[in-house]
């Protein structure tokens, strides 16, 4: 599970979704629309994960973004590693959490991003059987109280109802059958019917290219054409 395992031919990298901005203020995610006023355009938001420019996932990035260009679907990327962002919930941040604040602008520019958008779509690889912690850290700091749930006293209600479907591109060393059967199926049991479920996204896709250390470089660049809608 290691990033040398999922190397591919990839030159194109995104632009950044947002530059680091040093801040101390608080912002409030309330101040952010839980969904965006009626008529606004939607558009996709694409959450791209992985640091490494000629990996596999920058292939399938490139392949979407070739698909939604040529279909003109308006679309945003979000570039963690590019844009810097810090994972790590900080002292600070945790001792505001509860009123739903973040201190970080990137956290508030993620939340804007979002709100603008129908539609996820998640791009990482599989390391140690689930998403790496730099996605993870994004979901502990991005989706809080006030922008995307409410407490109830039995459960948190999710408020991302607006997002009509989500969906998740991934790659692994392992076989997709043996993180469905061997390894708890985080992705699909956990992230897409456990924490978007419960953020109210109802419909979440899952698909995944495993065994990527022994693929055949036929086998990825099919995939890669179907990905980019070149096989339809």
């Amino acid at each position: 599970p290691h990033p040398q395992s999922e190397a591919a031919p990839s030159t194109r990298r995104p632009a950044p979704s947002a530059a680091p901005v040093p801040s101390k203020a608080v912002a409030s995610a309330a101040a952010i629309h839980l969904a965006p006023p009626k008529g606004f355009p939607m558009s996709t938001l694409i959450v791209y994960c992985h640091p490494y420019e000629q990996s596999f996932c920058h292939a399938m990035l490139d392949a979407l973004r070739e698909r939604y260009d040529r279909e003109g679907t308006p679309y945003q990327i979000i570039d963690l590693h590019a844009d810097g962002f810090d994972p790590v919930l900080s002292r600070d941040e945790l001792a505001v959490y509860g009123e739903g604040a973040a201190l970080d602008p990137l956290v508030t520019r993620y939340q804007e991003l979002i709100a603008g958008s129908d539609r996820l779509v998640f791009i990482f690889p599989i390391w140690w059987n689930d998403m790496p912690a730099m996605l993870k850290g994004w979901l502990d700091k991005v989706l809080l109280q006030g922008f995307s749930w409410e407490p109830t006293g039995a459960g948190l209600k999710g408020t991302l109802t607006y997002i009509t479907s989500a969906e998740v591109y991934t790659a692994s060393s392992n076989p997709t059958e043996f993180l469905r059967e061997q390894t708890g199926d985080a992705i699909q049991r956990m992230f897409i019917e456990g924490t978007l479920w419960q953020l109210g996204i109802s419909r979440g896709t899952w698909e995944n290219f495993g065994s990527m250390d022994v693929s055949t470089e036929e086998e990825r660049a099919a995939f890669l054409r179907r990905l980019a809608g070149k096989d339809e």
